[in-house]
């Protein structure tokens, strides 16, 4: 009985993968005839392409995907784990890939595989999730400060304006951040969202009494365990991969830019790089398809650029940027389906032990 209930999990599982991956590539294939029409309407524009801008931007597209993996790995260092950089790089862009391709839960079921596909390579729960989260939120607090940052050199606010609010941003993470990590201001924290939790009228006395001494000793070691994840002077590389990270994928667009041939000034692509970025972490459509290409289209008309070349430039930057990405990601995913992960991984497993300093 034990073996035909794991034989169906695994059956199971397996299944599961595949409606992923057809939910996945279903969308795909209804959105790529678009981009085909529409390269077809842009065919005078791409026949003029300058091969070598444009294999700049498939390479720089690649090696900031890349980045952001190394940025997750240097996370994972951090709590003990350490996977191979094949390995991550792997998790890292198949997440990509469902979180850009994956109607209605892509977002959600990317962090989910990438905590699934770690804690399947013996990194414990809390890391596992720690890093995941961890490395978004890096990678968010970072573009934030660099479109306020841009918008101010760009004077599309005021400089004192845009340089004050990356700095906010900056202060305002660190702080937080040395706040969270901090065991008393921790267990301060969660006692007291505990104490009104054990107020609500649910059951006997005596079971709430139980359920809230558990929930302490959970929140106790919980808090010991975040204390011990500090990167320390690890920070400035891990924020310093963050930035890398996102130049390169801003080098990308204007590489296509110049492979198509507009002129296009650097602040007219930065705000509409931002208008991209904007429409993906808005999630009305995976990979934030149709208002992406048409914001950073109306940013590119707008600036002066003739229709054809700015709508040219738009579809090659998505096709590599997401269509190819993604692509890459879900093929890896298809080849991992079918293969279990090594053992061979080092990781030290209890997190509650001391872990070398960070700095």
């Amino acid at each position: 009985m034990t073996a035909w209930r794991t034989a169906v999990r695994r059956h199971s599982r397996k299944a599961m993968h595949w409606a992923i991956v057809g939910a996945a590539l279903g969308y795909l294939a209804w959105r790529i005839p678009g981009f085909v029409g529409e390269v077809a309407g842009s065919g005078t524009q791409l026949a003029q392409l300058r091969w070598g801008w444009l294999g700049l931007a498939v390479g720089c597209s690649v090696a900031a995907l890349g980045v952001y993996g190394e940025l997750h790995r240097q996370l994972l260092l951090v709590g003990g784990a350490r996977l191979s950089v094949p390995t991550v790089q792997g998790i890292n862009i198949v997440e990509n890939a469902v979180s850009s391709t994956v109607p209605v839960v892509g977002g959600a079921g990317a962090l989910a595989y990438a905590i699934d596909q770690l804690r399947r390579r013996n990194v414990d729960a809390a890391l596992a999730s720690w890093s995941v989260l961890v490395a978004g939120l890096v990678d968010m607090i970072t573009l934030v400060a660099l479109g306020a940052l841009a918008l101010g050199l760009a004077h599309r606010v005021p400089l004192p304006a845009g340089l004050l609010a990356a700095l906010l941003v900056v202060l305002v993470a660190c702080g937080g951040w040395g706040v969270l990590t901090h065991p008393a201001v921790l267990r301060r924290g969660l006692h007291g969202l505990l104490e009104a939790a054990g107020r609500i009228p649910l059951g006997c006395p005596t079971c709430r009494s139980r359920r809230s001494q558990r929930l302490e000793q959970s929140a106790a070691r919980l808090a010991t365990r975040l204390a011990l994840l500090r990167p320390g002077i690890r920070w400035l590389g891990l924020f310093g991969l963050a930035v890398v990270s996102w130049l390169l994928d801003y080098v990308t667009l204007t590489a296509v830019i110049v492979a198509v041939g507009p002129a296009v000034p650097w602040a007219v692509a930065a705000v509409g790089f931002l208008v991209v970025q904007a429409s993906i972490a808005l999630q009305v459509l995976p990979g934030g398809a149709g208002l992406a290409e048409t914001g950073l289209l109306g940013v590119l008309v707008t600036a002066g650029v003739a229709p054809g070349p700015a709508a040219a430039s738009v579809l090659v930057y998505r096709a590599i940027s997401w269509l190819g990405l993604s692509l890459l990601g879900w093929a890896i995913y298809g080849v991992w389906i079918h293969t279990s992960p090594g053992r061979h991984h080092r990781h030290v497993a209890d997190l509650s032990a001391p872990q070398p300093s960070a700095d």
